[in-house]
């Protein structure tokens, strides 16, 4: 801990060291510009320009250049008012402009000749559309964020608002298409989980309250220079600060079963209405300290709420315990063990969030901003979940983070400004095993009936340490709006685990784990046991995956006319990843060229960016925009952990298959290679077997490189007044070098096979791998690759009108397509992810088609309307009607993809959970469309001048349609019973078309109707 403070304290220092003497600019500021002119539309210079931010008081100042030409590069967000003031003009008023994150404001003003001490005052509102942006990007402002309704209320799902953008299959947010390249910044500064990639505590419900949510951007293509570490996108948020009046807000958001509808997955189950509980509940307050000097923030939330975890036992449809009695014993006890087991459980989810935030004007030259937010989370049952899941098989979740960020902007004259921040992330995020019993995972009829004992990932526990320096140069020069600066991000990463320590199972029918429970072992083909052994005779591995990030950019917003802006950039990113630190002696490894401990540093990602907007109307109601780029993403240490011990030294993966050789070295559940379990719970720490079952090696290719994509747009934006504006425009993206693993111990797979499909004539053909493995002693010899490519294609089309008469609105539609060819880089647990590999590792290509993110149709609709009419009329009347607000969300959108499966290792690769049914491709069938309306209804009570109180109604798919989001994916069981393949013979597939787990029977969906109570006291 000590040493963890002192690292702080140090950086800390350096960064605001070095702010004093250098200069900079940040993105998740604003910046205002424009040409000053006079009546006859020449130019003016010497025209000096103040900008006052009204919630502060805070100031800048410039002057035009001899092209008349102005810029505020760096401004807070917030509404500003800007005075033009030369001798011989009147002074030129503009109040009420808006700025927010990310945004680049262009003005073009007039003077008139009159002494300078008359005054014009502009009223107008701020341009609804940005001139000189190139880039596709979307700014949610704070009414967006406090006025919709959000199930879960975590900010970053308003995303899905905007085109391009839509929910990642299995987490998270997909832009393009991608997978899990994404970047999130919360005030300038890096807030990603740098070991599993995604928002910074990815297993919690959020890591900020939406309360303390100012405003965020979202870049969804071809954006600036200064974003990067990022294939995809970047989403920039800023939070809450005080001003100079006092603010604040207590809320309480309540949710409980009876104010739902059924799932429709428990109405195909014959199941009752879930029991559920939520409650949030929190406040926040900010102001001044010292008036128009010091302010501050302040903010709490904190969740309590249950989610039910259904349990039941999956048996084939039809099912009866065999005509042999000798076999219904052994099924009978198998059903007695399991269904002891099936209780239905809670998860529990409880959370406390802070969040403190302290602004400091220093002078009219520097301002000083830190915030701290901590986070506390307790999840019950959080480790594995699912209706085949038992409560054995999973155990609770920690999560703790604590951010310090610290940033200083100087304006050390009127064309140079500086942004200097820095950051430091504590991170802990445990998770504990709900068993002193290998996990095992029993099959019937190639479905998987129930999953018992503990989780093979647990117990586990990530810490992250991170600290972050930046310091960014805004300089204005002529046409020339220059910015410049260098990122450094160091990472130290603690990870534990002990994933398959205490053996996993697989049974392929309930005799054989009634059998095995009897100790009368019989393993059969399609059975396996396996179990890790650390090289070091302890009960789990700890590594340390440390790696430090570099960055450097220069970008310049060139205003070749007044009408074009050219926005040009080149940034450059190196990650330096810790070695993997043994090599393991393997002669075949060395032959092949393979070594365990290599890493190759990736040194020449030069990313050069280019764009360009040209509003060709005088009024610049019409911007045509385009760009292109490259973008490098970061590899995360989910991946560099797993070369760290999966060398086949440090940690010994042993596998056992039914059928083979070995198979009478399986032991008999619930024991293990070590004996019984471990009535501690910990896992052995015995040796590893010196004989029988293969090692499972993994580390990175020779070749491998950073991942990254091409992005490129093209668009038009119309403003049909002030308030109303359309965009239409193409996005092409183009994934290249990206990472998956793969298996290279297979050979190439020679054998023609064919299998029949029961009751009928026809017949498939499929190929089959002959054992053993070319690269003897080994089992699956899995490389991290950089060899995965997508590419997607979209027009997006949005409708905004903003916030005027009362009535606000954004409408988007996006018809997109990505193809891909299965990139993944989380497949990292051999028997837990082994559905995320290749289907054929020796031929990727067939697995290019649709990629999991595919959706072609995405519409939605989100708006408010106050409703103030009723205050027109007198007394009671107005009372009544007075006061009320609509808002909402509606999202319709086309399914995402899926395979068709055989529950069976039909090519011999070691892997039954991913081979396709024979002669369909990879996301053959897709998932049916869904339709979400969420509405909003909030009753203003105003009971003083400045305080009010809000109560709220808001539902969550109000139509309770039912939103399908995953269904039965297993098409076929593999059989070699004469009497079940009729007249084909031995084997066939057998049809997965009856029951609950058929084939398209839907497992999962979006949730039932939600509907949610709750109150606001707003001062």
């Amino acid at each position: 801990m000590g040493s963890c403070v002192t690292r702080a304290a140090l950086l800390c220092s350096l960064a605001l060291a070095w702010s004093l003497t250098a200069n900079g600019q940040s993105g998740n500021e604003g910046s205002i510009e424009g040409i000053v002119m006079d009546a006859s539309g020449a130019a003016v210079s010497g025209v000096a320009l103040k900008a006052t931010n009204l919630n502060t008081s805070a100031t800048l100042t410039t002057t035009t250049d001899e092209n008349g030409l102005f810029r505020f590069p760096v401004l807070s967000i917030g509404i500003y008012e800007v005075i033009a003031e030369r001798d011989g003009f009147a002074r030129l008023i503009q109040k009420n402009l808006s700025v927010s994150v990310g945004s680049r404001i262009n003005l073009s003003f007039l003077l008139t000749l009159a002494r300078k001490s008359e005054s014009i005052i502009v009223a107008s509102e701020t341009p609804l559309i940005e001139s000189t942006r190139s880039q596709m990007s979307f700014t949610l402002d704070n009414r967006t964020v406090t006025s919709l309704p959000v199930n879960g209320r975590k900010f970053i799902d308003l995303a899905l608002l905007t085109p391009g953008v839509t929910r990642d299959s299995r987490l998270g947010l997909s832009f393009a298409g991608q997978r899990m390249m994404n970047s999130v910044l919360m005030d300038g500064v890096d807030n990603n989980n740098t070991f599993f990639g995604g928002g910074l505590s990815p297993v919690s419900p959020y890591q900020i309250s939406l309360e303390a949510v100012q405003e965020f951007q979202v870049n969804s293509n071809a954006y600036s220079a200064e974003f990067g570490r990022a294939g995809s996108g970047v989403i920039n948020m800023v939070t809450k600060s005080g001003s100079n009046e006092l603010h604040g807000i207590g809320f309480w958001y309540y949710r409980d079963r009876s104010m739902n509808a059924n799932d429709l997955v428990n109405k195909i189950n014959g199941t009752p209405k879930s029991p559920f509980h939520f409650n949030q509940f929190g406040g926040s307050v900010g102001g001044p300290i010292v008036a128009n000097k010091v302010f501050f923030f302040q903010n709490y939330d904190g969740q309590r709420s249950t989610l039910p975890n259904e349990v039941f036992l999956n048996l084939p449809s039809g099912f009866q315990l065999s005509p042999d009695s000798r076999v219904a014993d052994f099924q009978q006890r198998a059903l007695t063990y399991l269904g002891s087991r099936t209780a239905s459980w809670l998860r529990t989810f409880n959370q406390n969030v802070y969040l403190t935030k302290i602004s400091w004007i220093v002078s009219s030259a520097h301002q000083l901003s830190a915030r701290w937010n901590r986070q506390r989370f307790t999840g019950g049952g959080s480790e594995s979940s699912g209706p085949q899941i038992s409560f054995e098989h999973t155990g609770p979740t920690i999560s703790n983070t604590d951010v310090l960020a610290v940033s200083l902007t100087s304006a050390l004259n009127s064309s140079l400004v500086n942004v200097a921040r820095f950051s430091y992330v504590r991170s802990d995020e445990p998770g504990f095993a709900g068993s002193i019993n290998p996990e095992a995972n029993v099959f019937e009829g190639g479905q998987l009936v129930l999953t018992i004992g503990r989780h093979t990932g647990s117990p586990r526990e990530t810490i992250i340490r991170h600290g972050q320096w930046s310091d960014m140069f805004s300089y204005q020069h002529g046409r020339h709006a220059l910015r410049f600066g260098i990122d450094a991000l160091a990472d130290w990463i603690t990870f534990f685990t002990a994933i398959n320590f205490s053996g996993s199972y697989r049974f392929s029918s309930l005799e054989s784990f009634g059998r095995s429970l009897a100790g009368a072992r019989m393993p059969q083909s399609g059975e396996l046991f396996r179990q890790s052994f650390s090289g070091e005779s302890k009960s789990g591995s700890t590594t340390h995956p440390n790696f430090t990030e570099f960055s450097g950019f220069v970008q310049d917003g060139w205003r070749v006319r007044t009408s074009l802006t050219l926005n040009l950039g080149m940034r450059y990113d190196l990650q330096t990843i810790a070695k993997p630190p043994l090599k393991n002696p393997s002669a075949a490894l060395a032959l092949a060229g393979l070594d365990t401990s290599f890493l190759r540093t990736d040194r020449n990602n030069f990313a050069p960016r280019l764009g360009f907007a040209w509003a060709p109307l005088r009024n610049q109601r019409l911007v045509v925009r385009g760009g292109y780029g490259i973008f490098y993403a970061r590899t995360p240490s989910i991946m560099t952990a797993r070369a760290f011990f999966q060398n086949g030294i440090s940690v010994q993966t042993r596998t056992f298959f039914g059928g083979t050789s070995n198979s009478t070295l399986i032991p008999a559940y619930p024991n293990t290679l070590c004996g019984a379990p471990n009535p501690l719970g910990t896992p052995p720490t015995c040796p590893a077997p010196r004989t029988g079952g293969n090692d499972t090696l993994m580390f990175f290719s020779p070749d491998y490189v950073q991942p990254h994509t091409h992005q490129g747009s093209f668009g038009i934006e119309y403003e049909f007044q002030k308030d109303l504006a359309a965009s239409i425009g193409y996005l092409a993206v183009r994934g290249t070098h990206l990472p998956r693993l793969r298996d290279v111990n297979l050979g190439i797979p020679t054998v023609s096979t064919n299998i029949g499909i029961a009751n009928t004539s026809a017949m498939l053909t499929y190929q089959r791998f002959v054992l053993p493995h070319p690269m003897a002693g080994f089992d699956r010899i899995l490389l991290f690759e950089s060899s995965a490519s997508s590419i997607y294609h979209g027009l997006a089309a949005t409708l905004t009108k903003r916030f005027s008469h009362h009535v606000e609105f954004l409408g988007s539609y996006t018809l997109g397509k990505v193809i891909d060819d299965a990139p993944e880089f989380t497949a990292v647990n051999p028997g837990l992810d082994d559905f995320r590999l290749l289907s054929d590792a020796t031929n990727p290509r067939a697995d290019r088609s649709a990629g999991i993110n595919d959706q072609r149709h995405r519409f939605t609709l989100s708006g408010n309307w106050q409703l103030h009419y009723g205050s027109h009329l007198p007394g009671v009347a107005s009372a009544i009607l007075g006061g009320w607000e609509l808002s909402g969300i509606l999202t319709a959108q086309t399914g995402q993809p899926y395979s068709g499966f055989v529950s069976a290792d039909l090519n011999n690769d070691g892997n039954s959970s991913n081979d396709r049914t024979p002669g369909l491709g990879r996301n053959t069938f897709y998932l049916p469309s869904t339709v979400s309306l969420d509405p909003r209804v909030t009753r203003n009570v105003q009971l003083t001048e400045r305080v009010k109180l809000q109560l709220i109604w808001e539902a969550f798919n109000v139509f309770n349609r039912g939103n399908v989001t995953a269904v039965g994916s297993t098409q076929y069981a593999r059989s070699v019973s004469p009497a079940i393949c009729g007249i084909v013979g031995t084997p066939c597939l057998v049809p997965r078309n009856t029951g609950l787990s058929a084939f398209g029977v839907p497992t999962a969906t979006s949730g039932p109707r939600i509907m949610q109570l709750s109150a606001k006291f707003v001062f």
